[in-house]
């Protein structure tokens, strides 16, 4: 019976996820192409994402052959601690300025944080931070990568491998990794003039992509998961089964609550528009109902939001000390979190997200073991939504979402997608913006704007598993009035709490 069910759960996703699209989508995607490389095991190939020509993402004549130089110069930088030591990585705003903790690095580990040409950063001892390791001025895209490595002695192989011999297998096992890694980027940044910002050797994303060919392109994608028109009682929508085989729902079967849901809707249907191509950005008008939209306010109204804060994805970071943190102060928002089974709402809204994703909506809950077997984690790949508010004012800079995964972590879990949800229109500011989208026209960043129901879906990572530096994406400032909204972050391959 265990098996029975599974199959029906990918009878489900094959059948409730139809698509139609502009552009056949299940093929290859052309952006990728073959590049072989040897760091020291012998010749392999990668399919490597390049960058199409700028002239391609216009349907028309474009109105420049080469592409803009955005007005915002600011990028990823990633710092590799490549020593058997617990360091830190410290800012100073000029030389020999008060040092700013940044976060704390253990052996072999590595972190980020989005930053700009000019900055300055330094590893320093765990225990000093006038005891300096190593300093780096951060360059311009796509300069991407800041390693600290104790042991390497440039042009002296056999100085180096003497120095290693200080480090037990398991250490010197992950530095070896790390070497791969940083071997790989050079021929991956030779090849497509991007730098490789995950680990050697993450494979492609297992989830399908939407493909950006042009702007203005669309796909049109159904979901039985229709619009909710009326609420209904609290205790109506409470009780989500907590058992994995009472949630799946059979093609045949009707959805949850459909005497609430619009009765003129046999299928939603859901358009996406390309906003951008590089980074993936999508337009999804009316992916909420005003009743739903109106449901997830009033649950807002039960939940504590608590100050926003920021940090590495996936990463197992100490606390740094209050007052360093509000010096470099990005977040002025206020968040909170809903968990799928808070309601049957909700849970109709993840449903509906697995459709315009392409997703199977089982990968976005907990499983049993008759569900996708072969996956590794029973566990969700999603998160709980983050509910945000932006009081007038408020802001959240340019920043990423994806984060660095440790160097011994072999399923490369990390951020795949965002899927953004307006819960009102904003007054006056408060968009999302896209400083660094790839275009021919314009050197100011892509600004979607706010309105009540739209949904933005964006990826975190390239299609071949690279992340996407140019995901770099902002809050702007909410200039009259205030803007809530919900985040849903889909991982890739596994959810990597």
């Amino acid at each position: 019976m265990a098996t029975a069910l599974g199959v029906c759960a990918r009878i489900h996703a094959e059948e409730q996820q139809l698509a139609w699209s502009s552009t056949m989508n299940d093929g290859p995607d052309p952006a990728l192409k073959e590049m072989t490389y040897d760091i020291g095991d012998g010749e392999k190939t990668f399919m490597a994402y390049v960058e199409p020509d700028v002239t391609s993402f216009y349907a028309e004549d474009p109105p420049s052959s080469t592409r803009v130089v955005p007005k915002f110069t600011g990028l990823a930088s990633k710092f590799i601690n490549l020593s058997k030591d617990n360091i830190r990585l410290y800012w100073e705003a000029h030389e020999n300025a008060e040092p700013n903790l940044i976060r704390n690095f253990p052996p072999f580990n590595a972190g980020g944080t989005a930053s700009f040409p000019g900055h300055r950063f330094f590893f320093a001892t765990d225990t000093d931070p006038f005891e300096r390791l190593e300093s780096y001025l951060v360059g311009e895209y796509p300069e991407n990568l800041y390693v600290y490595d104790p042991y390497k002695v440039e042009g002296d192989p056999e100085q180096t491998e003497a120095n290693l011999e200080g480090l037990n297998m398991v250490e010197k096992t992950m530095y070896l990794q790390w070497d791969k890694t940083l071997k790989f980027n050079d021929h991956y940044f030779n090849f497509t003039g991007r730098t490789y910002l995950a680990n050697y050797m993450r494979p492609a994303p297992e989830h399908f992509m939407w493909r950006a060919d042009h702007f203005g392109q669309q796909h049109w994608v159904t979901s039985k998961e229709t619009h909710f028109v009326d609420i209904p009682s609290r205790e109506l929508t409470a009780p989500v089964p907590s058992s994995p085989k009472d949630r799946i729902l059979k093609p045949e079967d009707k959805r949850i609550l459909s005497e609430y849901r619009d009765p003129d809707q046999g299928l939603l249907n859901m358009t996406l528009t390309v906003l951008s191509c590089a980074p993936r950005v999508f337009e999804i008008q009316n992916f909420l109902s005003p009743a739903e939209v109106q449901h997830i306010m009033e649950l807002a109204g039960q939940i504590d939001l608590k100050e926003s804060t920021t940090g590495d994805v996936g990463q197992e970071v100490k606390e740094v000390d209050f007052e360093e943190q509000k010096k470099r102060k990005t977040r002025t928002s206020k968040n909170s979190w809903v968990e799928r089974e808070r309601s049957l709402i909700v849970d109709a809204i993840y449903r509906r997200a697995a459709d315009v994703m392409r997703i199977d909506e089982a990968k976005l809950r907990r499983r049993d073991a008759s569900e996708y077997p072969e996956m590794k984690s029973k566990n969700t790949i999603a998160e709980a939504l983050q509910l945000v508010h932006y009081d007038k004012t408020q802001e959240y800079t340019a920043h990423h979402d994806f984060g660095y995964t440790k160097i011994e972590d072999m399923d490369h879990g990390a951020r795949f997608a965002t899927l953004l949800l307006y819960l009102n229109d904003v007054e006056m500011g408060g968009e999302t913006s896209f400083p660094r989208w790839v275009n021919a026209e314009t050197f100011q960043g892509l600004k979607v704007k706010p309105q009540t129901g739209k949904a933005v879906l964006f990826y975190s990572q390239l299609p071949d598993g690279n992340m996407d530096d140019f995901s770099q994406h902002a809050a702007l400032p909410v200039l009259k009035g205030e803007k809530w909204l919900i985040n849903l972050w889909v991982w890739d391959p596994v959810y990597g709490k």
